[in-house]
């Protein structure tokens, strides 16, 4: 299981990289001056590292075999009460 959302995850983390590619060639193709185009992408770059890497981190630090088990969640309850 942990391999699958792991391979969910690069997937996603590989669009959100585009993404960001997308927008920091927009930044610097159509920035007013180059002197903001520079000061833009470094702030935008910066953000957006941070925010991907601390992502990754909490993402890849979370247990998916003790959260998910072995499709624990679908069975019923032994002790189900309707009261």
């Amino acid at each position: 299981m942990t391999r699958i959302l792991s391979m969910f995850y690069l997937i996603l983390f590989l669009g959100i990289s585009a993404a960001g590619l997308y927008i920091s060639y927009h930044i610097l193709r159509y920035s007013i001056s180059k002197q903001r185009a520079a000061l833009t992408m470094t702030l935008f770059a910066s953000v957006f590292i941070l925010l991907l890497a601390t992502n990754a981190t909490l993402f890849f630090r979370i247990n998916w075999d003790t959260l998910i088990g072995n499709g624990i969640y679908l069975k019923q309850p032994t002790n189900y009460s309707r009261f």
